[in-house]
């Protein structure tokens, strides 16, 4: 477990808890706000420095390309620290913007490395890595501050598996529900609540406390 980032995430309170919360069906007892992270400059450099070691040392892609809208946040941090170049990924075009999905100056290794803040059941990064598959350009890695592990059986493969990448998280639901043990911030209620969601669905990678 990273201590550091797990005392953050806590601290910061980016986990909250609401009986009458909607979260795309699932896990509706917890939502997360990661992007309170990037107000507060220690963790920023601190998760960014963690990101760049990643990039360099385990990753097999030569650019960054960061998912608006917080992904672009990481992926310039981790930049910085790795000396890789970056480009970013558009959900959706923005005409009045760009006619682009993908900016940046354009690298000729094929090569990427996907940044963003979180994944939830993976829609979003599915959606990125086909967009960028389209223009010709293949992702490798994934890496992500926060992993859910709320990647559902019924909904296919995992990432991991369907675009054979690389994937990488810095801390897992698992553990930061621990580190809330440890802290005596989680209640009993919203333990069971929380586990009652894991347990809605088959999980490819369901957390310890949810067995």
């Amino acid at each position: 477990m990273d201590r550091v980032l797990a005392k953050a995430i806590v601290d910061l309170k980016v986990p909250f808890f609401g009986k009458s919360l909607k979260n795309k069906g699932d896990s509706r007892s917890c939502l997360f706000d990661p992007r309170k992270l990037l107000s507060s400059p220690v963790i920023l450099k601190y998760t960014g420095k963690k990101m760049a070691e990643i990039a360099k040392t385990k990753c097999s892609g030569k650019t960054l390309i960061g998912m608006s809208t917080s992904g672009i946040a990481w992926a310039t941090v981790c930049s910085l620290y790795s000396g890789l170049p970056m480009l970013y990924v558009r959900k959706k075009l923005e005409k009045q913007m760009s006619s682009r999905y993908i900016e940046g100056i354009l690298p000729k290794d094929k090569r990427l490395i996907l940044i963003d803040d979180l994944i939830f059941a993976g829609e979003s990064k599915n959606e990125a890595i086909e967009i960028i598959r389209d223009h010709g350009y293949k992702v490798t890695d994934v890496i992500v501050v926060i992993d859910r592990q709320l990647q559902r059986k019924k909904e296919g493969p995992s990432l991991q598996t369907k675009w054979n990448l690389k994937f990488y998280s810095l801390i897992t639901m698992d553990e930061i529900v621990n580190y809330m043990k440890e802290r005596n911030v989680i209640t009993k209620e919203q333990l069971k609540d929380l586990i009652k969601d894991y347990r809605r669905f088959e999980r490819w990678d369901m957390p310890s406390f949810a067995k």
